[in-house]
């Protein structure tokens, strides 16, 4: 319990409060005051309104004119400034807790997203906090001790600071994921699916055939946007009972939506579990380890890397179109995943990369996308 001492006023009065309240029961104008006291206008003003500290000889000039002690006033003013200063104290205090969750999470890009309301108070900016990681109080602690190392342990390339988004990011998904309906995981199933894959990439409304197959699964799948600086392309994560898939969109092209789910789905069948309950994935510039490549591999041989290798490389010095779609109909692969292939391997240009692509955020039903 606060004791009377510890108690501090809302709000403390300067002796610019005073000096008016005087000047009214006198029925004075500060011309009028300023007169009696010898001052100029412009300086009594500031007087009043506190953005001048009393000096010695003003507090003496408000004894005579007021009937006072100049310690009076001196304690008035003083016990002001030193409440401002306490003041000062709070504003730095809030500064540091913006600091605090401004370095660890993006919080403009998230309110830009809609993650965060928007909001002028520093209180109100906490309890969103509080209530995005679902915590009693502010600890940051918690994501270092019991995320960061699950993150940064599968690869160097993440700081603390990208780390850090990058975790925000998967909280996100894994709150978005708890909304969706899932149906029981059957991992043969999943499996059956995934030899399958290279062939729903052909087909009409393919995507949306081969998401419909993967939630009846029991795999949940939905587009979440990354967050800036994390240069996420898509996640892997336990949920509840079910896995989750998380595709960004980063690139928005078909080839990689189709590679980025069969890399996915390689960390389903292989990787998840108590050891590795999630994996982020970063998959142009991420550092390569045992967990990625098993995951490049397999997701490679299903969307028939091999084959189309073989196929095509005695053709490159002089590769057309229609060999391209040649190869594409002989193994049964969209071929933009042809294309963004050769590309990644260096044997073509990037320039040549959207061919066959379109924008794959306008192919995924929108239910399956989340702001």
């Amino acid at each position: 319990m606060e004791t009377t001492a510890q108690i501090r006023a809302a709000k403390k009065f300067g002796p610019g409060y005073f000096i008016r309240e005087q000047m009214e029961l006198r029925e004075w104008t500060q011309e009028d005051l300023a007169e009696v006291m010898g001052i100029t206008l412009k300086h009594l003003n500031k007087i009043l309104q506190e953005n001048q500290p009393l000096t010695l000889e003003t507090a003496r000039i408000l004894s005579e004119v007021f009937n006072s002690s100049a310690q009076y006033w001196l304690n008035i003013d003083t016990g002001y400034r030193l409440w401002l200063e306490h003041e000062k104290s709070d504003k730095e205090k809030e500064a540091d807790l913006k600091s605090v969750i401004y370095e660890r999470m993006p919080v403009r890009d998230m309110i830009k997203k809609g993650w965060l309301n928007q909001c002028n108070k520093t209180d109100d900016l906490k309890s969103q906090i509080l209530d995005f990681w679902n915590w009693d109080k502010l600890d940051f602690k918690q994501v270092d001790d019991n995320l960061l190392p699950c993150l940064t342990k599968k690869s160097s390339a993440y700081n603390q600071f990208n780390a850090s988004y990058a975790i925000t990011w998967y909280q996100m998904a894994r709150k978005v994921s708890e909304t969706l309906p899932r149906s029981a995981y059957i991992k043969e199933n999943l499996e059956k699916l995934y030899n399958e894959i290279h062939l729903y990439t052909i087909k009409n409304n393919g995507i949306e055939l081969f998401l419909n197959e993967l939630y009846q699964c029991g795999v949940v799948f939905f587009v979440l946007p990354h967050l800036q600086k994390t240069y996420l392309d898509g996640a892997a994560f336990i949920s509840g009972e079910n896995p989750a898939i998380i595709y960004t969109g980063r690139y928005k092209r078909i080839d990689n939506f189709w590679f980025t789910v069969a890399h996915e789905i390689a960390h389903v069948l292989m990787h998840l579990g108590e050891q590795t309950p999630f994996i982020l994935d970063n998959l142009k510039n991420g550092e390569r380890n045992e967990l990625e490549d098993e995951a490049n591999d397999l997701a490679a041989a299903k969307l028939m890397h091999r084959e189309i290798s073989e196929f095509l490389y005695p053709y490159l010095n002089y590769l057309t179109t229609s060999r391209v779609e040649e190869c594409a109909k002989k193994y049964n692969v969209h071929p933009s995943i042809i294309i963004g292939k050769l590309a990644f391997d260096e044997k073509l240009s990037y320039r040549n990369i959207y061919l066959y692509n379109e924008d794959v955020l306008k192919i995924i039903p929108e239910k399956y996308q989340k702001a």
